[in-house]
């Protein structure tokens, strides 16, 4: 008796199965190696030829595969005698580039990306007030002064610059390596909206040495609350600021 053939579901439009290209093998070894602590930060690779022997591939899906790494910030290349592939360090730029993206491409709002800023620093105010030592809050009293002497003389990007330090000090003392690359990453994205729309706005001195004097105090729930009015008054002139550079020119 002859098995009939089955014939393809219409509704099932799925594409022949292929094989995995070797690179990105190579890439899955790489990265499961860094997983298990095979590879630190800092630490260099084999070059392109033993790593090609040790996999038993060609150079060419090798170097591919470094590339790759490279483009995911797991590693940097270098070049030159001393040049090689090396394990990155800690480096906030590929979030903050995913997240600038997410932005451009309109899937994340001003507001969202203030809201998320809020919550994340709320906890990292929170743990700063609960690990943080005496000249890590000394370090964000110089951050004030800094921007209180940029704030007469300084141009925007300087002082901009300035406020983003004074929230990065802050999760320095929170102690909490994944909270202050998201710090991090947030802090140079509104850095770069406000310097495309620059709206009318100070650097609230007062409002850093509120919210530092809760620090020193361990005052959590004050210093939260002192966070939230100096975003809260950003968001308001980011908005304010937005509607004005996308409003379109008279015609003359």
């Amino acid at each position: 008796m002859t098995t009939p053939a089955i014939e393809p579901s219409p509704r099932l439009q799925f594409s022949k199965v292929k094989r995995r290209r070797v690179f990105e093998e190579i890439c899955d070894q790489i990265r499961r190696k860094l997983a298990r602590g095979e590879f630190r930060p800092g630490d260099k690779l084999p070059t392109e030829r033993e790593l090609a022997a040790e996999f038993s591939v060609g150079r060419p899906a090798v170097r591919e595969a470094l590339r790759t790494l490279e483009s995911s910030g797991v590693l940097v290349l270098k070049k030159g005698l001393k040049g090689g592939a090396f394990v990155r360090e800690g480096d906030p730029t590929v979030v903050t580039q995913s997240i600038h993206d997410l932005i451009n491409l309109g899937h994340i709002s001003t507001l969202d990306l203030m809201e998320a800023r809020i919550v994340l620093t709320d906890s990292v105010v929170k743990l700063a007030c609960e690990r943080g030592t005496t000249e890590e809050f000394d370090a964000v009293e110089r951050s004030i002064e800094i921007s209180e002497r940029l704030e007469i003389y300084g141009e925007l990007e300087e002082r901009l610059k300035a406020g983003t330090e004074f929230f990065r000090l802050i999760a320095v003392a929170a102690h909490n390596d994944a909270l202050l690359l998201l710090v991090d990453s947030l802090g140079v994205i509104v850095r770069h909206m406000v310097l495309q729309v620059r709206p009318q706005t100070t650097a609230m001195i007062d409002e850093r040495r509120r919210v530092l004097a809760a620090l020193r105090e361990r005052d959590a729930e004050t210093a939260q609350r002192e966070v939230r009015s100096i975003f809260s008054q950003l968001k308001d002139r980011l908005a304010m600021a937005e509607a004005q550079f996308k409003r379109p020119r008279a015609l003359i």
